[in-house]
């Protein structure tokens, strides 16, 4: 009789085990909206970026944290032509400006001595 009853709650247990977390939809669901708030922050970093070098960094990691999620750059409502602007401007920016040009001297004229 013990073991009947120790089987069945076992099997009780086993059962709401089962039954307790959440689903592999609410998984996916979960991994999608944490990929896509990722991927907004690194859109953050990208259009803060000091170089060329970390914008493309930062853009290589929100593309993988997106095809991670099975996601596009379109999914966070952006395209990948933009994220590439953001590289582009980085990379101007850390350009040193070309010096002003120096102002020309004035040339004195002076009159010349004849000769008489």
């Amino acid at each position: 009789m013990k073991r009947i009853v120790l089987l069945l709650v076992s099997l009780f247990v086993v059962f709401l085990s089962t039954g307790c977390g959440p689903t592999d939809a609410e998984k996916r669901a979960q991994r999608v909206v944490q990929a896509k708030d990722d991927a907004l922050k690194l859109r953050q970093h990208l259009a803060h970026a000091k170089s060329g070098a970390d914008a493309e960094t930062v853009r290589q990691q929100m593309i993988k944290v997106l095809n991670d999620a099975s996601l596009t750059v379109e999914s966070i409502h952006f395209t990948d032509a933009e994220l590439q602007d953001y590289v582009k401007a980085a990379s101007a920016a850390e350009k040193p400006a070309p010096p002003p040009p120096k102002k020309a001297k004035a040339v004195r004229h002076t009159k010349a001595k004849r000769k008489g």
